[in-house]
């Protein structure tokens, strides 16, 4: 799946183009996409069997992931995916450093009861953040009207 973040004035565009040439877009924002970004890094990462970018991937649309229930009959793992977004982000702005990134995680998901992915480690903390800055530091280099385009690979 090729996935397309396009820069508009205060707003990002999301295009998906599945493997099966369908597709499906919507505007994110206001600005930069870095929640996205932090989902797209963590679910290609750890390899996460659902998530936000796994579940367009299989089909769904930005309606469908918008709506509570759809959400809720996919299982717990992208409350998985979005605690390890959202711990990825505060990893980002320093609120935690990559030796705390696990112990983190492992806390709000035990708070949930529900499990830590393997692979997620100090190391893989370190290597996720770097491929995160890297994608924030290319869009922000963009100009409206410029995009970039990932590939994503499940």
């Amino acid at each position: 799946m090729k996935i397309v973040f396009a820069k508009k004035s205060g707003r990002t565009r999301m295009t998906f183009r599945r493997e099966d040439g369908t597709f499906t877009s919507a505007d994110v924002g206001p600005s930069l996409p870095a929640h996205d970004f932090a989902h797209l890094v963590v679910e290609r990462a750890l390899g996460l069997s659902s998530g936000f970018f796994v579940n367009v991937a299989n089909g769904l649309t930005f309606e469908q992931l918008a709506d509570a229930a759809i959400i809720r009959s996919l299982g717990p793992e992208p409350y998985v995916a979005e605690i390890l977004a959202r711990a990825l982000g505060e990893l980002a702005t320093g609120a935690c450093t990559c030796d705390q990134y696990a112990d983190r995680v492992a806390t709000e998901l035990g708070q949930m009861g529900l499990e830590m992915p393997a692979g997620v480690s100090a190391e893989s903390a370190e290597r996720m953040l770097l491929e995160l800055e890297g994608l924030m530091r290319h869009f922000g280099e963009l100009s409206p009207g410029e995009s970039m385009e990932v590939e994503w690979k499940r």
